[in-house]
């Protein structure tokens, strides 16, 4: 069964925890909402790029913070078949807290750095600041692709901070296409989420969260060696007639 085909199934399966997994990040999420909206708003009344710098900035804070690890600890029990409780859940988040933070705390001063850089070169004269502000804009999506492979990590793992930014880097290295079509799935899920409004609140970032999931399942298969069970056969006349035999 492919990935997609295997998420999908996944998604239906979980929709009504996906709902509500994605309501409690949206809640426990409350501090760092406020400081992303800071941020942006602080982006917005300064004008010019420090708009850029705000959003992107405030995206990190948002959606790399270590509440978000809760659909990423639920989404690595669903792809693994296993049913997880919320209390588990809490606890889960509760051990790996402080690592998040400091990862988070990691990605947004690297971020930082580069942002203001690319700023600083772009005023240069010639071909120089082009070049030198068009590698500060490569390194900065190197550092996108390597952060969405961090916090599944983290959470399968249990790995400290140097190793879970050393194996991101690597895993993003390494299987460049994957980390691309990551990266290309986290645009669509959470800009749909934003363009909707509601959707971000009410299940789509979860279904990120488990797509990606599904995705390392198989990938980390070959290095830890986990045995991938044979799927179920599904049917489509499942989603019609969910009750049947």
């Amino acid at each position: 069964m492919s990935q997609t085909r295997n998420f999908m199934w996944l998604a239906y399966d979980h929709m009504g925890g996906l709902v509500a997994y994605n309501m409690l990040w949206s809640v426990l999420n409350l501090p760092y909402w406020a400081l992303a909206y800071f941020l942006w708003n602080a982006g917005v009344i300064l004008g010019g790029t420090k708009i850029v710098i705000a959003c992107l900035l405030g995206v990190q804070v948002a959606f790399f913070s270590p509440p978000s690890l809760v659909l990423y600890i639920v989404a690595a029990a669903w792809v693994r078949r296993r049913e997880i409780a919320v209390g588990e859940v809490l606890r889960a988040l509760r051990h790996f807290f402080i690592r998040a933070q400091i990862v988070q705390l990691a990605l947004l001063g690297i971020s930082a750095v580069l942002l203001l850089n690319m700023v600083f070169y772009k005023d240069f004269p010639g071909w120089l600041g082009l070049v030198l502000s068009g590698l500060m804009a490569w390194l900065l999506l190197a550092l996108a692709l390597v952060s969405l492979q961090l916090f599944p990590l983290l959470v399968t793992q249990d790995i400290g901070v140097w190793q879970t930014l050393r194996q991101g880097l690597f895993l993003a290295v390494g299987h460049l296409g994957g980390s691309l079509v990551l990266l290309f799935a986290y645009i669509v899920f959470c800009g749909v989420g934003v363009l909707t409004g509601v959707g971000l609140f009410c299940g789509l970032f979860a279904a990120y969260a488990l797509w990606a999931s599904a995705y390392y399942r198989v990938l980390l298969s070959r290095y830890t060696g986990e045995v991938l069970p044979a799927e179920e056969p599904r049917q489509l006349r499942e989603l019609i007639r969910p009750w049947g035999d």
